[in-house]
């Protein structure tokens, strides 16, 4: 391919940079999906394909381009590579959930972010075609665009696509995730925040070799970027449509994986997994090409990493972080060696601000009080699609206020003891369930623990928790109780401990406390 056959460089992005990288290996594999090969130069076709039928449909600079194709394929990479070298902004309709790929969004929630967002046309796959009628009949005005499925690149077209230079303040992205209502809630990130993002890991990861990144959450939300950076270094995707422990430890050995991207609780699956087949280190457990594992989602703990370190070694590495902020915190390989610093989330970022303040006024407390965390950073987001009033209360004079408590160390390691909404009140005293939640997974034969609350007729707050135990385990809940009043106060012991085969899980991948609380009461 020739210098002039690369359209997209007018664009100066990170969709060039990737582009580029295939067109210099274009026969070498560059993603794995449902048992096919992909080469650089058949994503190279799928994003000029696309590119030119969004442009026949009209798409242009800031038009909105929902996407719906199936979970984690190619094209949910290069429907988007296409859509930003036209100059437009995109969405993802499958799922607003970061933790779960395969669980598609009910219709009325697809259309209400198509209306949220004013899309301008719904980009479809073969298997979504039908969906994507639907929802234009529902939405009215709404044009659906797909492809041909020629594979025809640059060369094959008399009419040379040209790609839109890259705007870094428009709005590049909106990310949907589910809010505490279940109503999807649009986050507004601009190009100059997802550039960043994907060109400081390359940056950062310029040496790196030969990455294959395996691929078990949604490209819609935090591993897209590093699903980027691998592309732009010249590596490998593997994509898988769901995470499965056994199908994970099979695709790393089989394919070499180096790195990959997980939420908390699947790390805390796949020790599950490794323990029931005996493995005890990296060799054993048939991960031994693994050389970075990154993990967030959830408050990690202590005990459940150590357990980690002691199979998987030094290629732990655990990001704290949020949609509406990207990266905030990183505790490092070997900073998880330290059984002090494996109760905390790590150091920020060099770029990344991060100020504890007081609940009420916000104003910063000293080293070591306990407050709200707050954010300034360059990937912050613009604010919420539609909602003013949100964006308001979240962002407010450069910083962004996480709703997350915790507090900073005389070290500037940050520790995590919750959410503000999520302090349980026992008899005037402020008890945090994830404070409770590490203690409890500190005894042995706990796999799993959720803290939560059930309030009473009169409004008192009464702690309940429910554990998954190792099946061998015989775990008497007294004891449970006892070693909290033991090791927190008689406060923190739960009232009522209740032992079960699985923790339910919410749309972010986390135990669904509201769902436990209705069991409660």
């Amino acid at each position: 391919m020739t210098p002039q056959d690369q359209w997209w460089r007018e664009s100066d992005s990170y969709v060039s940079d990737i582009l580029s990288a295939l067109a210099a290996a274009p026969d070498r594999p560059a993603l794995f999906w449902r048992g096919r090969e992909f080469s650089g130069s058949e994503l190279i076709r799928s994003t000029t394909e696309i590119f030119c039928a969004l442009r026949d449909q009209g798409v242009g600079k800031e038009d909105v381009v929902a996407i719906l194709v199936a979970p984690n394929s190619p094209e949910m990479l290069t429907a988007r590579y296409a859509a930003h070298l036209l100059g437009g902004t995109i969405c993802y309709l499958r799922s607003t959930n970061p933790g779960t790929i395969s669980t598609i969004l009910p219709l009325d929630h697809q259309i209400q972010i198509l209306r949220d967002t004013a899309a301008a046309t719904v980009y479809a796959d073969a298997e979504n075609t039908q969906r994507a009628f639907e929802l234009s009949e529902a939405v009215g005005e709404l044009r659906v665009t797909r492809t041909g499925g020629t594979g025809h690149d640059a060369a094959d077209r008399a009419d040379t696509p040209r790609a839109a230079p890259w705007d870094p303040g428009a709005v590049a992205v909106i990310g949907f995730t589910s809010g505490s209502t279940g109503r999807p809630k649009g986050i507004r990130l601009s190009g100059r925040v997802w550039n960043g993002a994907v060109r400081g890991m390359t940056a950062a990861d310029r040496a790196a070799e030969n990455v294959k990144l395996l691929v078990t959450t949604p490209l819609s939300h935090t591993v897209g970027t590093m699903a980027d950076a691998a592309l732009a270094l010249g590596g490998e995707l593997h994509l898988h449509e769901h995470f499965d422990a056994e199908e994970f430890t099979r695709t790393v050995e089989k394919s070499a994986i180096s790195w990959t991207f997980m939420a908390t609780v699947q790390l805390f699956r796949l020790l599950d997994h490794l323990e029931e087949i005996g493995a005890h280190d990296l060799e054993s457990a048939g991960l031994s090409s693994l050389n970075r594992l990154i993990y967030s989602g959830s408050a990690a703990a202590p005990a459940r990493i150590a357990q980690a370190v002691r199979i998987l070694g030094l290629v732990l590495v655990q990001a704290y972080g949020t949609s509406e902020t990207g990266r905030i915190t990183s505790l490092k390989r070997e900073e998880h060696l330290d059984p002090w610093l494996s109760t905390t989330v790590g150091r920020p970022f060099p770029e990344v601000e991060v100020v504890i303040g007081e609940l009420v006024s916000g104003a910063p407390v000293p080293t070591g009080e306990v407050g709200q965390v707050r954010v300034r950073s360059p990937h912050l987001m613009n604010g919420y699609t539609g909602d003013p009033e949100l964006t308001a209360k979240v962002l407010r004079d450069g910083w962004y206020y996480t709703g997350d408590i915790g507090y900073c160390d005389e070290k500037g390691y940050l520790h995590l003891l919750g959410r503000v909404a999520e302090v349980i009140k026992v008899n005037g005293v402020k008890v945090h369930p994830t404070v409770v939640e590490r203690e409890i997974l500190s005894l042995p034969g706990i796999r799993h623990a959720a803290v939560y609350s059930v309030p009473d007729r009169n409004g008192t707050e009464h702690i309940h928790a429910a554990l998954v135990c190792d099946p061998a385990a015989k775990v008497e809940t007294e004891s449970v109780r006892a070693h909290i009043t033991d090791s927190l106060s008689v406060l923190h012991a739960p009232e009522k401990i209740t032992v079960l085969d699985a923790l339910p899980l919410n749309e972010n991948g986390k135990p669904d406390k509201l769902r436990l609380r209705l069991l409660d009461s």
